[in-house]
């Protein structure tokens, strides 16, 4: 990183727009040069600074100073990567700012600042607002789409039919990026809303199956699919999408026709589907009986990618022998020895062999693995008393972007409060909050670190807060019911919370563990215990595990509660909610057995 005395040197040597050059991107240097242009030295100032702050990881002056020198200057690159920057760093308020000042300068209509807009107020959980820039956005494409058609349809490249088909492909994935980007949850709940054409298009219909899934509301995920066939999407995507829709919901016989139905549509791409509906239908021998035949009789990569899942299968089940004897033949396989050297190295760690385990995380560095690999090692190296070396693990380039370093700050802090130095978490995330202010995701995980560290009043404030500024996040209103619920505190309110989340994700597992949480603690024991079930089923959750076997136990059933408690330190050995709910039970922890393994 380079210091700031150099710079305010060299600015005074070369002037601003070299700087900014030498220093940044090519947007930020046209930005700089065109404020030079136009002669506004406040102007010019800012965007050097900003980029100092950008250097510095103060996201929040960055996108500040930049949105202020955008307002004064009447250039559109600069507007532009004043949206950016905002955007990049999470700071929505700025990015709304200056997106509409870049559609100011251009066109109200300009798509690519409506996209910008849309992503603002995505981020603030402004889903009326988001859905309006997106109805425009669309709009706008679609005519920029037939004006590009008509003149390839006039040049004799191409037929002005195809440009519909062309552009419900782009739109899809467009659709699919943007949930990337601003979060599932938010960019759901604004496409739901939308009656643009566009989103009637097999393709966008299958995208929206996909977020519908992965916003946990399988009913409407498994409506979207079947829009999408009847819209002409491709058959073998959209049985995939209905089969996972069934399985959430616990249709296993519809599940394993919609698998079986992808898999005759795409007998090498989908080979796979029918096992793996049957693995979320927890249908375990049946689907170890089809992963075998597939082992047995496939040809490559198939074999390999068979014994990958069969391996990940008796890893969940804690079949740690069978696990590693797997896995161990994987590293042969090019394809398979990164997730092998992962989970002989998590194995490694569960039978307490901490050498090994590091050893082997250390391995994964470069590939898809190496963030959880990473996070695991930091883990192990703490315990063991190396605190610096486990913190620094963690710590992000001084080249990452700048959500790659809000991740690993957090990740940081977690480190911290789970190993019981809640106050030095409490500060490192107060200091991300001072370069990155009113961060929703920061905000967040400060009040799951004042609830962790017993600050319970502090926690409900900030969530209450969130809760306030974001009313349609379910993340943050489930929190804040959940909250109440925990600590007994307005229960009806609470309930309340939860169903207003429950409503917006059904098959969420933790808004259902929430619900079945606040039916405990209303003296319902026998109403949460379905809940937490399913719960369970669709999330093999170590804080799941802890309530169901709890609630279990308060009801007598202490058998199963003993088995669930088991289950769930199989999955999330680590849990203290669980090893907390066994502790009140006089039920000791199963304890971890085996021996090392060589990787």
């Amino acid at each position: 990183m380079r210091p700031f005395p150099r710079i305010a040197v060299l600015m005074q040597l070369l002037g601003c727009a070299v700087i900014l050059a030498a220093s940044s991107s090519p947007a930020a240097a046209a930005a700089a040069a065109s404020a030079v242009a136009h002669g506004s030295e406040d102007a010019n100032a800012l965007i050097m600074t900003a980029e100092i702050a950008l250097q510095r990881n103060d996201c929040g002056r960055a996108a500040s100073n930049y949105a202020n020198a955008a307002q004064r200057l009447p250039d559109v690159k600069l507007a532009e990567r004043a949206a950016t920057v905002a955007l990049d760093c999470g700071q929505y308020q700025a990015a709304e700012r200056s997106a509409e000042r870049w559609r100011q300068l251009t066109s109200p209509n300009n798509p690519e600042a409506l996209k910008a807009a849309m992503r603002a107020d995505l981020g603030l959980y402004r889903i009326d607002e988001a859905r309006s820039a997106f109805e425009g956005w669309m709009r706008t494409r679609q005519q920029d789409v037939q004006k590009q058609a008509g003149e390839k349809a006039g040049a004799g490249e191409k037929s002005k039919d195809d440009a519909p088909k062309d552009d419900a492909k782009v739109v899809a994935a467009s659709m699919t990026e943007l949930a990337q980007r601003s979060g599932i949850g938010a960019t759901f709940a604004m496409l739901r809303g939308s009656q643009v054409p566009q989103l009637r298009s097999g393709p966008a219909l299958l995208a929206m199956s996909a977020l519908a899934i992965d916003g946990w509301n399988y009913q409407e995920a498994a409506q979207y699919a079947q829009r999408a066939l009847n819209a002409g999407a491709e058959r073998a995507p959209a049985e995939l999408v209905l089969a996972r829709a069934y399985a959430g919901l616990g249709d296993g016989d519809q599940a394993v026709a919609a698998a079986n139905a992808a898999r005759a549509a795409a007998p090498k791409e989908q080979s796979f589907a029918p096992a793996d509906v049957l693995v979320l239908l927890g249908r375990d021998r049946e689907a170890r009986v089809e992963l075998e035949r597939l082992r047995d009789s496939g040809t490559a990569p198939i074999p390999a990618q068979a014994e990958r899942r069969l391996g990940l299968m008796a890893f969940d089940q804690g079949n740690y022998d069978d696990a590693k004897s797997i896995f161990t033949q994987l590293m042969k396989d090019p394809e398979s020895s990164a997730v092998a050297v992962y989970y002989l190295s998590a194995i490694a760690e569960r039978r307490g062999d901490n050498g090994t385990a590091l050893h082997g995380y250390q391995l994964l560095s470069g590939t898809a693995l190496e963030g959880a690999a990473r996070t695991r090692a930091a883990t192990i190296l703490y315990k063991d008393g190396q605190r610096s070396t486990a913190l620094q693990l963690l710590q992000p380039s001084d080249t990452a972007a700048p959500t790659a370093r809000l991740e690993a700050e957090v990740a940081q802090a977690l480190l911290l409060v789970n190993n019981g130095e809640g106050s030095q978490a409490l500060a490192r995330i107060d200091d991300a909050l001072a370069r990155f202010p009113d961060h929703p995701d920061l905000l967040y995980q400060k009040a799951i670190v004042l609830e962790k560290t017993g600050h319970t009043d502090a926690a409900i404030t900030q969530l209450e807060d969130l809760n306030r500024q974001r009313p349609q996040d379910a993340t943050v209103t489930n929190a804040l019911g959940f909250l109440l619920a925990d600590h007994s505190r307005e229960l009806p309110r609470a309930d309340k919370l939860i169903s207003a989340a429950l409503k917006a994700e059904p098959d969420n597992p933790a808004v259902l563990d929430s619900k079945a949480w606040v039916e405990f603690r209303q003296g319902q024991s026998r109403a949460a215990l379905p809940l937490l079930e399913r719960a369970f089923h669709l999330d093999q959750d170590g804080d799941i595990g802890a309530h169901w076997g709890e609630v279990l136990w308060s009801v007598g059933d202490k058998t199963r509660a003993r088995e669930t408690w088991n289950r769930a330190l199989i999955v999330d050995p680590d849990n203290a909610s669980v090893k907390a709910a066994q502790q009140r039970a006089g039920v000791p922890s199963l304890p971890s057995s085996g021996t090392g393994i060589s990787i």
